[in-house]
């Protein structure tokens, strides 16, 4: 079994988290992605914030973390690292981005839009429960 190591920053202002929906895709995701060789996970989150919505990481503490099966493929699990961002700047959607979307509570329990396993099954509920989303 392969693992795809994730490092994803939660951005929550006004009690919403930010999730953006990249291009050619239907689901809403976390910013953040695959940790390169060599780099901290400090030095990841710099990079995927700065890349994919334009914003400068001020401070991080982990959150949690979670294992889901991929859902692009059986030979694959996914490892992600959630981490509480602060960040420096408004969000502004690059070429890989479609849209940027700030996400409550309420979107959640009526599902208003899709989004990705770990997301939905694990980290949403877990950001309600902790009260930091509503």
């Amino acid at each position: 079994m392969n693992i795809r190591h994730r490092i994803v920053a939660l951005i929550i202002k006004n009690n919403k988290l930010l999730l953006v929906k990249g291009k050619g895709y239907s689901e809403l995701w976390t910013p953040g992605g695959k940790r390169e060789e060599g780099e901290s996970e400090e030095e990841t989150l710099k990079r995927e914030l700065k890349e994919e919505i334009n914003l400068d990481l001020q401070s991080m503490v982990f959150f949690r973390e979670y294992f889901m099966q991929s859902p692009y493929s059986n030979n694959w699990m996914t490892e992600t690292k959630c981490f509480l961002v602060e960040a420096k700047g408004e969000p502004k959607a690059d070429k890989e981005i479609e849209s940027i979307v700030w996400y409550g509570k309420d979107d959640f329990l009526t599902k208003k839009y899709p989004m990705i396993e770990e997301n939905e099954k694990g980290l949403i509920p877990d950001l309600i429960k902790e009260g930091l989303i509503n």
